[in-house]
């Protein structure tokens, strides 16, 4: 847990991952997702940066076929989002445990 009391929706999302035996993320890291890397990586969990944001639902995918437990991607928004849907269907015909976390710009915006 980090040093500081105040907590963001980040935390959250990282300690769900981690109550879920979650080890590694796979991402294209964006400014929307880096609270969760963030506290993720506080954790313990391991951040594995690749080149494309279907990369990261693939490596996913694979670590939760060859582990069972659920493969993690997360992406920015917008087209780090919709470059994701080859890999995800692929994991999911394959009836993957993924999860895959998109950002989101700020609702004032």
């Amino acid at each position: 847990m980090p040093s500081t009391s105040i907590r963001h929706g980040g935390d959250r999302v990282a300690e769900a991952l981690q109550a879920h035996g979650v080890r590694c993320v796979f991402t294209l890291c964006g400014g929307h997702i880096s609270p969760i890397l963030s506290a993720s990586k506080a954790r313990g969990i391991r951040i594995v940066d690749v080149r494309d944001e279907a990369t990261a639902v693939f490596a996913a995918d694979a670590t939760a076929r060859l582990s069972g437990l659920p493969g993690v991607a997360a992406v920015t928004a917008g087209p780090g989002i919709s470059n994701t849907i080859t890999a995800l269907k692929n994991a999911q015909l394959a009836q993957s445990p993924v999860i895959l976390i998109g950002g989101a710009a700020p609702t004032a915006l």
